[in-house]
Parts: structure tokens; sequence; C-alpha cells
């Protein structure tokens, strides 16, 4: 669809839209657009309606915590603004508590009876937020390593058993951003990209949650546990520059890195002692997820030059 520049006034240029288009947005003489350009584009955004609410209704009867968590927050992230759930115990509003407590971001429980719980959205979603939530759970990880890190030097329990509230926090953060994607309220031309990176933030995290569970005690550290935990913190801190300061040198000398880091894993689960096989063997899922990310990394910051 092409549209003729129409001169209005000495320097000012004046372009028509479809009537189909303004019909659609409910837009009529007067009303105001958003225009933003970028880069060649010039994007005319109506302003925002009032959103139809996508609700959805399930029955949870002999459904277990396990499978209520994990339909509860698939619907989140799908982009469920209300979800009402029948045919629940006591035991199964208190998980539910749970999730719209410590998971999900502007949700509350609405309404609660005897035939149903109704979980809603009451704060309105900032699409602009992504970046910053991206980022802040990028930090949050980096913040988990050193404290796992310093918690083995000091011989503190209690630090490392608060990697269980970081964890906990990094999934909200993550939520957030996979809700967003879903709704397509951001990132619309590489959303599936930006939602493995999201996805594998969360997924890193749970190895010091599920460190911090089998662990009951900590002994000294030895060298190669300090090692270990030294190359994974400027691993981390590498990739999180990398993500946001691309070039494929960085790149590259990350992978040499992981090489490095994988060498030490393995040795430590051939040699050291059980507790170090521990933190060698989730140290290690943590270096090959973190190396998940680079296919994505490359797609979303990599423009190859046209011919």
């Amino acid at each position: 669809m092409k549209r003729k520049l129409i001169r209005l006034a000495e320097k000012t240029l004046v372009v028509s839209v479809p009537v189909a288009w303004a019909k659609a947005q409910g837009l009529e003489k007067g009303d105001e657009v958003s225009c933003v350009v970028s880069d060649t584009k010039l994007i005319l955004t109506p302003p925002k309606k009032t959103s139809i609410t996508k609700s959805i209704t399930i029955d949870i009867k002999n459904v277990t915590e396990r499978v209520l968590r994990w339909q509860i927050s698939s619907l989140h992230k799908q982009g469920f603004d209300e979800i009402i759930v029948t045919s629940f115990s006591e035991k199964q509003y208190a998980v539910i508590e749970d999730l719209v407590k410590n998971l999900f971001i502007g949700f509350i429980v609405k309404d609660k009876s005897n035939l149903r719980i109704v979980i809603g959205q009451v704060a309105v979603v900032d699409a602009d937020e992504f970046d910053a939530t991206l980022r802040r759970s990028f930090r949050l990880l980096n913040t988990m390593i050193d404290e796992t890190q310093k918690s083995f030097v000091e011989q503190d329990i209690v630090l490392l058993h608060k990697q269980k509230d970081n964890e906990q926090l990094n999934n909200k953060l993550t939520n957030f951003c996979e809700r967003l994607l879903n709704k397509s309220l951001t990132q619309k031309d590489n959303g599936h990209f930006w939602y493995v990176i999201a996805w594998n933030l969360e997924k890193i995290a749970d190895n010091f949650k599920y460190l911090a569970k089998q662990v009951s005690e900590i002994k000294k550290s030895t060298p190669n546990t300090l090692l270990l935990f030294e190359q994974l913190s400027s691993y981390a801190k590498e990739y999180y520059d990398v993500f946001y300061n691309f070039t494929f040198e960085k790149l590259s000398a990350l992978s040499l890195l992981k090489k490095d880091l994988e060498s030490l894993c393995l040795l430590m689960l051939n040699s050291a002692d059980m507790q170090e096989r521990l933190i060698a063997h989730f140290m290690h899922i943590v270096v090959l997820q973190f190396a998940d990310f680079s296919a994505s990394l490359i797609a979303l910051r990599f423009i190859g030059a046209s011919e």
C-alpha cells in the first residue's frame, strides 16, 4: 500500500492513513497517535484501548501440588489476565496463594468462595519494563554465584540457603518477561529468541537452589573449589557483558573460558570428595546452560552485512 506525501505549509509534509485501519482502531478526527522514527520506518501507534480480559476456567479436583503449580504458572505465562479455579481444597488454595504472592507480578486473588477462586491482574503491565527486568535477572545470577562462593569460603550455611530466596525472585523476574513476550507486548520481531534467554536465566538459577538443598553443612573450601567459583563468577559477568556489548571477539574468549571451566569441573567430579563433587556437578550444569545462550545471543545481536 502506497501513499503520496502532501505539502501543508512551507515545511510540513502530510500523509493520509488507510481508512480501514483508522476504523479498526476506533480513530476519529482530532485523535492523537504516537509517532516514532525507527531507522527508515515511521511507526504510528494508536492510543491504548481498554483491553479485553483473557480469561480461563480450570477444574483442579485431585490435581497434585506439583501439577497445580505447573498449570497455574503456565496459564500466567501464556498471558491470561484472569484464571478461575474450581473444585479446590484448602491445601490447593494455599499453593495458589503462594504462587500469586511470590511468582506473579501485578496479580492478586480477587475473589474466593466455596465454589471458585479468581486470580486476576490488577496492575497495568508496563512492557517498557522488559529490558530492565531481564537485566536485573542477569545481575541477580551474578549475585547468586558470588554469594554461594562466599558461603563456602566463610562456611556460612545460612548464606547458602539464602539462594533459595534469590532463586524465587529470579523466577518472578523471568516469569514476568515470559508473560510479556507471550502476550506480544514487547520484542515482537524476535520474541522467540528473547524467550530462550529468559527461560535459560530461570533454569541457571535453579542450580543454586538445588545445591543449597544438597549441602547440609559446609566444609573448608579447597583451592580447586575456590578456583571454580572465581572462574565461574568471571564467566557469568563476561557473559552479561557480551550480551549487552556484543562482539565475536568477546564470544570467542568466552568459549575458551568455558573449556577451562569444563576441564576443572570434570577434574573435581573424578577426584574430589562428595561435597566438591556436588559443587562441580551443579557448576558444570551452569556453564553448559550459559553456553546455550549463544545461538539466541547471536541471532539478537549480530546483523550481517547486506549485499
